[in-house]
């Protein structure tokens, strides 16, 4: 799977995957009158303006996008016929490796996409319930959640390997069993 830049003639793509995967959201939140085409949401929510766009590809098949900011993670959808190919896990962790700390993001009580933010790390910091964005004539009940890992996966990794190297070197007094 590749991730690229969004481009304008992706657009029309992006609403073929949106459409359906949104009301299958607005299903799981028994919300399906509050569905909106991605042609109108993607204005009335400032998708283009407030956020930078990726775009998923497999075998050169748009099939999923993401949407975020240094701070959220906005928008997430991936087509009904690719979901739980592991599609949205790449795409979450893109947006993960390109965003700043804390990240944050809001799911629709009900969402089964819940479980895969839990899995990815977030963490559920607030229940809230309001009007929902784009379409304020529904009240919405959403999990607001978090990610703060204070090292990227890279450079924890290069500390863990730099401290275990440490021990392997003898400098270890607390476990001398981890000496060689």
């Amino acid at each position: 799977m590749q991730i690229r830049k969004y481009q304008e003639s992706d657009f029309s793509t992006l609403c073929e995957i949106h459409d359906p995967a949104r009301k299958q959201e607005l299903a799981a939140a028994n919300l399906t009158a509050a569905f909106i085409p991605f042609k109108i949401a993607s204005q009335k929510e400032g998708l283009f303006d407030d956020y930078q766009v990726y775009v998923a590809q497999k075998d050169k098949t748009t099939v999923g996008f993401v949407a975020f900011n240094d701070e959220e993670l906005g928008w997430l959808y991936v087509k009904p016929e690719y979901q739980h190919q592991g599609i949205g896990s790449q795409l979450i962790d893109f947006a993960i490796k390109n965003a700043g700390r804390p990240f944050y993001l809001e799911v629709l009580e009900g969402n089964p996409a819940q479980k895969l933010y839990l899995a990815k790390g977030f963490k559920t910091i607030q229940h809230e319930s309001g009007k929902m964005p784009g379409n304020e004539s529904f009240h919405v009940e959403v999990d607001l959640m978090k990610y703060e890992k204070w090292l990227s996966d890279q450079t924890q990794s290069f500390f863990i390997t730099n401290y275990l190297e440490y021990y392997r070197l003898g400098n270890c007094r607390a476990y001398p069993s981890l000496r060689h």
